[in-house]
């Protein structure tokens, strides 16, 4: 069987979160359809 931990490879400390980064970060990887992620 097996044991899969989700881990990045370094800790990530996130203060202040910003949405208008996020969308566009999402949509550099899920490419024109990345409303449906």
């Amino acid at each position: 069987m097996w044991n899969y931990e989700k881990r990045l490879q370094y800790p990530v400390n996130i203060t202040t979160p910003n949405a208008k980064a996020a969308q566009y970060i999402m949509s550099q990887y899920g490419g024109p359809d990345y409303g449906t992620l």
